[in-house]
């Protein structure tokens, strides 16, 4: 009867290669899974961050709108100095972080009705916002582009809708 559970207890002192081998197989893909949910979580947290950046430059050339009745006067300097948390610069220039806006006002000579932002998220989309006081407000996204494209110069590129794009 000791032999007997002797040898029983030899047979169970562990894990044999292939089980091992199986629970980190197990492993791998529960980890591989986690990475992309992560990555996906990460990019629309960040598209996030530059819409809600595009939005908060609009709200700024609203209120300059509103002081001056027209979106001429919508300069960096002047929208910096109404909201002084958020970056902006000229419609030409690229906005490569999110808490920075490229502004433009395409009709400045004539009615300066048109005001422009364009915010580049980190996930690699820019985002486009535009008020047209005849119209109302657009939205628009370059997804997958480089931050050199993301300026309010290139709003003319996009396709302006009531909502922003879904993913």
């Amino acid at each position: 009867m000791l032999h007997k559970l002797k040898m029983r207890a030899a047979q169970q002192d562990g894990f044999t290669l292939i089980e091992l081998m199986v629970v980190v197989t197990i492993l791998a893909v529960l980890l591989m899974m986690s990475l992309t949910t992560f990555a996906s979580v990460k990019a629309r947290a960040e598209d996030s961050a530059a819409k809600q950046t595009a939005a908060k430059a609009l709200e700024t050339g609203r209120i300059v709108f509103t002081d001056q009745a027209t979106y001429a006067t919508a300069d960096a300097a002047t929208l910096a100095a109404a909201e002084p948390s958020l970056k902006f610069v000229a419609g030409t220039t690229q906005a490569d972080e999110p808490n920075e806006a490229s502004t433009d006002v395409p009709d400045a000579l004539t009615t300066g009705h048109t005001f422009v932002a364009a915010v580049y998220s980190n996930a690699g989309n820019c985002f486009f916002i535009r008020d047209w006081i005849t119209i109302g407000i657009g939205y628009a996204v370059l997804r997958d582009v480089d931050a050199s494209d993301c300026t309010a110069g290139n709003a003319g590129s996009v396709t302006f809708g009531t909502r922003w794009p879904s993913s």
